[in-house]
């Protein structure tokens, strides 16, 4: 039975997310890869070599930067937007660049509209026209840059990141993160959150007295509701990132002092926020060249490769050496992969994890597949945090759904068949539909 090429496109994509806003851990499905480091060291090389490598691989992969410098679309030499965007020549690859101050700012309204709420189009009734307009300037000059403390940049991506984690069209998603301080600043960000939601209740208060007085709790209280609502995700979040069942982490690294001396430092506290670095790389390493300086050079850059592998214990390192040009296109990428996880796979990628790849080998599987056989067909879908009794198998306008707390998605497939012929089996956190055709 052909599948229908839906699968790959319908938006809401089997998206039986809990609510946030209640701080339920979401249903992630595709495997996610953080690559992280200082800044300057080559992260985003990597993090695109190895989402063209899980392409080629045949993985359904989403490269994904919050680097507003758009050094992604850079490396690809492919220009990206603030969704995913199939990369042009490259089977199964879509990259996206994601702009904090732009989420910030379609946030931002919420909280204005909150802020206003209260008024209605009464402004005038209680205030002068000279303080209505110094309330409006006070808004006008509230812009999504000025709001953006230390880690919340992260926060704002990772809280789209979520999306695409439950989107039956990627396997895996590759995320090339801010340099690591932002990282980990971001992981903190929940206890500090709530000192920043202040500059907010703030503003609600600082416009006069009687505003405060008529209006000032029941805004405050909504103001206060969104920013529950986000720091709801970002938990969350920090929840993913936590389950090593969902998600890995590439330290990227060079062999210098001080991107060694940080690397172990990130190492440690990501440990602390029981975060599980799987593996390292160390980039643009001399090469062994019969040259005076080349060899002082490579001798002190290996005593820092040892000091490395020291540190790391059994931690899975790979090396790649400087080249004589810069690295940027699909092919000069393409050999960056190589390097990192040498040919392509020959074993079948499942739906159950298995590592792949050498000298930095990936935990990997699939998000869907699609089993068939001369009596019947199987939906297999990875699907942690789910428990049998959640899921059920109904009928929407005479098709195919299926529904997890009380969420319903149609099940993307041509032929009719009612629900109660569909057997439901949940083991080891895949969820098999067998159909019978």
């Amino acid at each position: 039975m052909p599948f229908p090429a839906e699968i790959y496109h319908f938006e809401a994509t089997l998206c039986w997310r809990q609510a946030l806003e209640g701080g339920i851990t979401p249903k992630g499905m595709a495997r996610l890869l953080l690559f992280g480091g200082k800044g300057g060291v080559g992260k985003t090389t990597c993090a695109a070599a190895t989402a063209l490598w899980l392409a080629d691989a045949g993985l359904r992969t989403l490269l994904v930067s919050s680097d507003p410098a758009h050094s992604t679309s850079d490396s690809l030499n492919f220009q990206l937007g603030n969704e995913p965007t199939p990369v042009a020549g490259v089977e199964n690859l879509w990259g996206m660049e994601l702009d904090p101050e732009v989420q910030m700012d379609e946030m931002l309204p919420k909280l204005s509209e909150a802020l206003s709420g209260g008024f209605g189009g009464n402004m005038d009734m209680f205030f002068g026209q000279q303080t209505k307009q110094d309330i409006g300037d006070e808004f006008a000059d509230l812009k999504g840059g000025d709001l953006l403390l230390p880690g919340l940049d992260e926060a704002l991506a990772f809280d789209r990141l979520l999306k695409h984690l439950e989107d039956i069209r990627f396997d895996v998603i590759v995320f090339d993160t801010a340099p690591t301080g932002h990282t980990l600043r971001f992981l903190a960000l929940p206890e500090i959150l709530e000192n920043w939601s202040g500059k907010i209740a703030r503003l609600a208060r600082s416009t006069g007295g009687v505003r405060s007085l008529l209006f000032g709790r029941k805004q405050e209280v909504a103001i206060q509701e969104e920013l529950d609502k986000f720091q709801a995700r970002v938990i969350a979040t920090r929840k993913i990132l936590t389950d090593h069942r969902l998600t890995g982490f590439t330290l990227v690294t060079i062999p210098e002092k001080m991107a060694v001396d940080e690397s172990v430092r990130a190492v440690a506290t990501l440990g602390e926020f029981s975060i599980q670095v799987e593996g390292a790389i160390i980039n643009r390493i001399t090469p062994d060249l019969d040259h005076e300086f080349l060899q002082n050079r490579r001798r002190a850059e290996q005593s820092y490769i040892e000091l490395l592998r020291g540190e790391f214990g059994t931690m899975a390192i790979a090396q790649v050496e400087l080249e004589d040009s810069d690295i940027h296109g699909i092919e000069s990428l393409r050999k960056v992969g190589l390097i990192l996880h040498g040919e392509k796979p020959t074993k079948t990628i499942g739906i159950s994890e298995d590592y792949f790849g050498k000298q930095l080998p990936l935990r990997l599987r699939r998000s869907f597949i699609i089993d068939e056989s001369d009596e019947h067909t199987a939906l297999k879908i990875h699907l942690p945090n789910i428990t049998r009794e959640k899921i059920k198998i109904i009928e929407i306008d005479g098709k195919l759904a299926i529904s997890i707390d009380n969420r319903e998605q149609v099940l993307p497939i041509e032929e009719s068949c009612r629900a109660e012929f569909v057997k439901v089996d949940l083991a080891d956190e895949i969820l098999t539909l067998t159909l019978p055709f």
